[in-house]
């Protein structure tokens, strides 16, 4: 028994001299163990003293608030218990707190008094990482400018740790900062237009947080005319159809007007459709031998006016109804052998009309 009693008191005077020695260096504010947990996840605080029983009473404390006296409850907190790191300190060797919220970062102590007036400290400190959020202004997630102002976007993330920030648009990266990126916008022209994210990102969560941010410039309109389309009905030579498409941007929305040859186009005429689908706008002509001529798609809105224009020649629709009529004969009246050769000779011909 007395051999017991004084391998005990020397174990103790040897653990009493150790962290004696790691309480000074503790209040010299130099390192202390961090110890990190997810928000709204659980964290095990291990305590690194042994106490033997009838020893002392080991204390737990979050700052200067005691927690746990012994197996006592002092704060009244569901979320926090103590245990045993895996069975084989004495209960009590572990804090575990549940249910994590920013509110329980701080430091965290473990203590016990010994019955010699010794008191021995272990502390740690507990990050609590928060998932990354994103914060743009100017807020309301959208804003509408006229072409050639200026104006800075800016995206402020939170989280633990310190988010990166990252500006897209249409998929491409347009700055990037830590916590926070300014997205400058000088003299925008209307094709600065459209939908920016701002992306924060910080690990905890598995993912990130997008923020969307619309940008509408008020613009004139800008028009483009592509090249008119003719389709021919084998069938019958004088059965064709002309479609005109013109491709509009503006903002506020335009009104379109056809013309042919300076004359203003409306569907009341016989034979003409026309329909619209965002920024596109179709002209279709129906019975289009004696169509030729130039079309222009004229677009107005409250701050401008542009147009564009495409050309119909006249000698393009005469050569398809000579090849329909042609290859009509041919299938009718020729030998299968001259029917081919006659083909080929106007297959020929025909080259060398639309090259001239």
């Amino acid at each position: 028994m007395m051999n017991k009693v004084i391998t005990i008191v020397f174990f103790t005077a040897v653990m009493s001299g150790a962290f004696a020695r790691k309480l000074d260096i503790t209040q010299q504010n130099t390192e202390v163990e961090i110890i990190e947990g997810e928000q709204s996840h659980s964290v095990d605080i291990p305590c690194d003293l042994i106490v033997e029983q009838g020893r002392g009473v080991l204390v737990w404390k979050q700052g200067k608030r005691i927690l746990f006296a012994g197996s006592m409850r002092v704060r009244q907190d569901a979320r926090m218990d103590i245990t045993s790191s895996q069975g084989q300190a004495p209960q009590g060797s572990v804090l575990r707190i549940s249910d994590l919220n920013p509110v329980d970062s701080g430091e965290y102590s473990c203590q016990v008094e010994l019955p010699s007036g010794e008191l021995l400290v272990s502390r740690k400190s507990l990050v609590v990482l928060q998932p990354p959020s994103a914060k743009i202004s100017p807020g309301g997630g959208a804003i509408t400018v006229k072409t050639g102002t200026s104006l800075v976007l800016t995206c402020s993330g939170s989280g633990v740790p310190v988010p990166e920030i990252t500006w897209t648009k249409d998929g491409k990266v347009q700055a990037t900062g830590k916590g926070q990126a300014d997205l400058p916008l000088r003299e925008v022209t209307w094709q600065a237009g459209g939908m920016y994210q701002c992306h924060a990102n910080n690990g905890v969560g598995g993912q990130e947080h997008i923020k969307n941010f619309t940008l509408n410039v008020l613009h004139a309109p800008v028009v483009e005319v592509l090249p008119a389309e003719v389709e021919m009905n084998p069938g019958a030579p004088q059965e064709c159809r002309v479609q005109i498409q013109c491709l509009v941007y503006s903002a506020p929305a335009s009104r379109i007007q056809w013309f042919h040859d300076g004359r203003l186009i409306t569907t009341v005429e016989p034979g003409i459709t026309m329909w619209s689908l965002e920024y596109l706008h179709v002209l279709q002509l129906e019975d289009c031998v004696s169509r030729s001529g130039e079309y222009t798609c004229v677009a107005e809105n409250s701050l401008g006016v542009n147009q564009g224009t495409t050309s119909l020649p006249q000698h393009r629709l005469v050569v398809q109804e000579v090849v329909v009529r042609v290859d009509r004969q041919i299938s009718a009246n020729s030998s299968p052998t001259i029917s081919t050769s006659i083909a080929a000779i106007l297959i020929l011909s025909l080259a060398l009309i639309n090259i001239r």
